[in-house]
């Protein structure tokens, strides 16, 4: 059994269609499953049947160490991939996870940062300081346009439109969008470019709008350095992780009356369903302001 999960991940790998990562899951999600079944007095694929997997399931759900249902949906991907593949070699005849319902995953809705709390972050940073500049202006970008932190590092000069206040950005799939900026952190930004970047280039040549202390692009791990302390400076709630400015942006949008497909497409988001999970938060938020309006209503009636 071992073997045929060596020559399915030998196969991966040379065909190319699957990363370092997802090799490594593969090897660590299907090797648990044959663990199991070498266990129950089973040494060949073709004798798993559904109550075979219905027992797995159970060992995964129960115990001190009881996996998520994100954790379970994943082991199934990963063996329905792998049984695909027994039976592309005649190894199986049958594949008995094909028919396997996928565990609802659990929603997780993101954490965000309420406007008079962006309000707080941007005032308390130093406007001074040509690092402060560029950290009020990183920050108040990557929120008002909803940037991904690898969107943020990578940015360029060319890709700002100042003349129709757009930035071009190239998400994840190489798929590109439009996303407008409002004027105040339009100027902003174009001062930051014409008056305070090339201090900090120190006649490095690149066309990263933002740079650190070395003149060097801004890396992912910068910015979410930037994040932690002006946000521990400025005396927020909870850590602030890139994401969050982001999960803002959305929640803020659809908050103000944006309609999900807008929001989709200013998110880049491929899927509307991967947008939806903003319309929980605002829903959340609706319930709790009537509860506090309507808590006391009707005790003395």
């Amino acid at each position: 059994m071992n073997q045929s999960l060596d020559d399915f991940l030998k196969q991966l790998s040379l065909s190319g269609s699957g990363s370092a990562a997802t090799q490594k899951a593969y090897r660590h999600d299907i090797g648990q499953f044959i663990d199991y079944c070498l266990k129950e007095g089973i040494a060949d694929f073709q004798q798993v049947d559904v109550y075979v997997v219905r027992g797995f399931t159970t060992s995964l759900k129960t115990g001190k160490k009881a996996i998520s249902n994100r954790s379970l949906a994943r082991k199934f991907a990963a063996l329905r991939t792998f049984y695909k593949y027994l039976l592309t070699h005649d190894k199986v005849s049958v594949n008995p996870f094909a028919s396997l319902k996928t565990p609802k995953k659990a929603i997780h809705l993101p954490s965000f940062l309420m406007i008079n709390e962006i309000q707080g972050l941007l005032a308390s940073i130093e406007k001074g300081s040509t690092v402060g500049i560029r950290d009020r202006v990183l920050i108040e970008l990557m929120y008002a346009c909803g940037l991904r932190v690898s969107e943020a590092a990578q940015l360029t000069t060319d890709q700002i439109d100042f003349h129709h206040r757009l930035l071009r950005i190239t998400g994840k799939g190489r798929k590109e969008r439009l996303v407008p900026f409002y004027p105040a952190i339009g100027k902003r930004l174009n001062s930051y470019l014409e008056d305070f970047r090339s201090s900090l280039l120190k006649q490095k040549k690149h066309d990263r709008v933002f740079v650190n202390f070395r003149g060097d692009p801004i890396t992912e791990r910068g910015i979410q350095d930037i994040l932690l302390r002006r946000a521990r400076s400025a005396g927020c709630r909870q850590p602030l992780h890139p994401h969050m400015l982001r999960h803002s942006f959305a929640t803020h949008l659809l908050d103000n009356g944006a309609d999900l497909r807008s929001v989709q497409e200013l998110l880049g988001h491929q899927n509307l369903s991967t947008t939806q999970i903003y319309t929980h938060i605002s829903v959340d938020r609706l319930k709790e302001a009537y509860k506090k309006a309507f808590e006391n209503a009707g005790e003395n009636q």
